[in-house]
């Protein structure tokens, strides 16, 4: 199975993250004015979603460009360039086929076709370009400055995207300041972006920076259960034994690439013997994993190298990662380890913090992906090419098992930033996690004499009287005992009877997963 077909495969059962894009693409062609900022890690399907959406809508009242922004140069000259043409090609594409314009002479050709606004438009691009020091900042305005106008002129609506849009902080600092300054005001162009280096991505979104508030989130997320049997059913040429099944959806977590990967070497399998069986399983995943041609280790050896490709010593950056891939670790235990000063390693991490290879919780720092964790500390033991031995391939899927189970998956820490950035918006209040006199709370700030305390459970289990019990015992033991506050529960899968009229007799405010409110009328 080629790796075009394991992408096309990983977009199944996105049914309700591509009902939302339609309602809101509904909306932008109603008026409505809608950003959207779309995470999700590498791999979980990003790309293919917003492609399906644009593949799939077809109304002629909206334009739909879209760049890759890891497949342009990183640079102004290169950005400029590909939106430009992805305006002129799109709006080109309503009317007519056309070939796509690679080169500016080939743009200025489809511009002419447009009339002498887009003419005009790419000759000052072309113009601008050809100059030996170019005003950056000017030519980023006439670049986001032409969409309104184009959109103007042909009476459409533009939803403009920009997938792995952290790319564009290599193009300026200043890039956001200018993009914002512009884009706010046009009320026919709408972005959608997407981020993978969640830190990054995050960052250029927060309350500190200028597009803080402009967006609305969402975050892909790995499969449940459900939808990763019918991913295994759609890939495998046969029937799967349930516990097959059970196996992949355990060691794959619902991550859409890693299970097809692993579809598509139990496929080729199955063709050689006509038959699978458990430990062909177990070989089979192992083999995906560490074996040269396996498609989740070219994804793993990719990782590793755009991660740290910018880095110097990369040696050093790999040790620590060796180091967090068998157990996580503070600061002062990784330069130990390493017999460095501990403000040497510290600048190691915040760089590897900035890759999303690494997260810190409290003091203590992670390997974000338990299985990259896993096959950093094999790699780097030596395993690799080829495994030869059945038993050696259990052996090691036990190994992986263990780690996974101490790997704690309540709430992730995608969906954990996403509910933070929302609450923030719906309370308008900054939040942080809180942790004092070994008392924590998920998240708490405070509006003038007020605290604001949440508590947040993301489990396939109603929150019980007890969860919401524990809660207030706690603040009743915290500082916050005595202060004025608003006390907010977040359930994931909803709450008992018990629990709803607990909280009601406490003064407890209750949320579901989608941060609405929850009364007793509701059970």
């Amino acid at each position: 199975m080629h790796k075009s077909i394991i992408l096309t495969y990983m977009f199944i059962n996105r049914t309700h993250e591509l009902a939302i894009l339609n309602q809101h693409s509904r909306s932008i062609s109603s008026g409505s004015r809608i950003n959207i900022a779309l995470f999700g890690l590498r791999r979980i399907g990003k790309t293919e979603l917003l492609l399906q959406f644009k593949n799939t809508t077809h109304d002629n009242n909206i334009l739909i460009p879209y760049i890759n922004l890891q497949k342009i140069i990183p640079d102004i000259e290169g950005f400029v360039k590909a939106y430009s043409k992805e305006l002129i090609y799109e709006t080109i594409r309503q009317k007519e086929q056309a070939d796509y314009p690679y080169e500016m002479e080939d743009l200025l050709i489809l511009a002419s076709k447009l009339g002498d606004m887009e003419t005009h438009h790419v000759r000052t691009l072309i113009s601008i370009l050809k100059q030996h020091e170019i005003a950056t900042e000017e030519l980023l305005e006439l670049t986001f400055a032409f969409a309104q106008k184009l959109a103007e002129k042909h009476d459409k609506k533009i939803i403009f995207m920009l997938d792995e849009f952290q790319e564009l902080l290599q193009v300026h600092s200043w890039f956001l300041q200018v993009m914002r300054s512009i884009t706010e005001k046009q009320k026919d162009v709408n972005y959608w972006i997407s981020g993978s280096v969640f830190s990054v991505f995050n960052e250029m979104l927060n309350y500190k920076n200028p597009f803080f508030g402009q967006f609305t989130r969402m975050t892909l997320e790995n499969f449940d259960k459900e939808s990763t049997y019918e991913l295994i059913d759609s890939t495998l040429p046969f029937k799967p034994a349930q516990n097959h099944k059970d196996k992949i959806y355990k060691f794959t977590n619902g991550q859409p690439y890693y299970t097809v990967a692993v579809c598509r070497k139990i496929s080729e399998q199955y063709a050689l013997d006509s038959s699978i069986n458990t430990p062909q399983v177990n070989f089979c995943i192992m083999n995906e994993i560490f074996a040269d041609t396996g498609s989740i280790n070219e994804h793993f050896e990719y990782i590793l190298d755009v991660s740290l490709a910018k880095f110097k010593n990369k040696d050093r950056y790999k040790t620590i990662l060796f180091l967090l891939s068998q157990d996580p670790a503070t600061l002062a235990a990784i330069a130990r380890h390493i017999k460095k000063p501990t403000g040497e390693i510290s600048n190691y991490l915040k760089a590897l913090l900035r890759t999303d290879l690494i997260f810190r919780k409290d003091s203590t720092y992670h390997i974000r992906n338990p299985l990259f964790a896993f096959w950093v500390n094999n790699k780097y033991l030596g395993l690799g090419t080829e495994l030869t031995s059945g038993k050696a391939a259990e052996h090691l899927l036990a190994n992986l098992e263990e780690k996974y189970q101490r790997v704690s998956t309540e709430l992730g820490i995608a969906k954990e930033f996403e509910i933070k950035y929302k609450l923030e918006a719906l309370y308008n209040i900054k939040l942080e996690k809180y942790l004092k006199d070994n008392i924590e709370f998920d998240l708490v700030g405070t509006d003038g004499n007020t605290a604001y305390i949440f508590e947040i459970k993301w489990r396939n289990k109603k929150t019980s009287y007890k969860d919401i019990d524990n809660l207030i015992q706690k603040i009743n033991s915290s500082e916050f005992r005595t202060q004025k506050k608003q006390v907010i529960f977040i359930s994931r899968s909803g709450y008992t009877k018990s629990a709803l009229e607990f909280a009601g007799q406490h003064e407890v405010k209750l949320l579901n997963r989608h941060m609405e409110k929850v009364t007793i009328q509701d059970s």
